[in-house]
């Protein structure tokens, strides 16, 4: 009798004879499939642009090339560079306010 350690309960069972309780819990959710993740071309979609409908993004995005038109909502954002705050101003102010304050 071969017998194996069961993560589910931390107890040894025979393989041959192995309960059903112990088993492993399925997620459905997931694939059996090497590649579960896959993201297809195929799509239903009316374009914004001229009315038509479309079966594939790859045709979609190409007439959307062809007129010059830009797709929103893939691009990366752009940095959003901050403006220099003036040190000097902000202690020339606050030696102002600090001298009002004290007057």
């Amino acid at each position: 009798m071969r017998e194996r350690f069961c993560r589910s309960c931390r107890g040894w069972h025979q393989l041959d004879q192995w309960p059903h309780n112990c088993m492993p819990a399925q997620n459905t959710a997931r694939s059996d499939l090497p590649v579960p993740h896959y993201v297809s071309d195929n799509i239903e979609i009316r374009s914004m642009h001229d009315g038509n409908i479309y079966t594939s993004k790859r045709q979609l995005r190409a007439e959307y090339r062809a007129h010059g038109v830009e797709e929103i909502g893939n691009e990366k954002p752009k940095p959003i560079e901050k403006p220099k705050s003036d040190r000097e101003g902000i202690r020339k102010e606050l030696r102002r306010v600090h001298a009002e304050y004290n007057a």
